[in-house]
């Protein structure tokens, strides 16, 4: 089936910082998964300037096991990227699904990509890949929407 390319472009991703550590568990027998599982995710977002009409720049951190003080044993990370978007031709989209490419969908694409900065880092890791859950984009939104009031 040959698919249709949506208005929205992601017009560049650079990764701005990252943190990967090994925490050696106590005891010789874990469950990956589910320790993986048990995992604290704290995701933080903000949209940024650009100099370009039209253009939005979104800034996206996630860190996983990340406590200061007590963190579980396995992996410990944080990626922070920053993303530039484009919508194509904004006049003629409707101004619903404008809403939902520029909000929803950019952030699911930045999470996405640092899923896969994820993966990548702790892919040779004793404890092989972290894939980071799926992640309730609405509720992301929800709660940035409370913050900020």
């Amino acid at each position: 089936m040959k698919a249709k390319f949506s208005p929205l472009q992601l017009l560049d991703f650079k990764l701005l910082e990252s943190h990967y550590e090994f925490i050696v568990p106590e005891e010789d027998e874990v469950n990956v998964p589910n320790l993986f599982q048990s995992y604290p995710v704290d995701i933080d977002f903000g949209i940024g300037k650009t100099e370009v009409e039209g253009e939005i720049q979104l800034f996206t951190k996630v860190e996983v096991n990340f406590a200061k003080k007590k963190p579980l044993p396995g992996y410990k990370l944080m990626v922070e990227g920053g993303g530039t978007f484009r919508i194509q031709d904004p006049e003629n989209v409707d101004e619903g699904l404008r809403n939902n490419l520029s909000q929803f969908t950019t952030l699911n694409m930045m999470i996405n990509n640092i899923r896969n900065i994820m993966y990548q880092i702790t892919n040779l890791g004793p404890m092989g890949g972290y894939l980071l859950p799926p992640i309730d984009i609405s509720q992301l939104l929800r709660d940035k929407a409370e913050e900020k009031s």
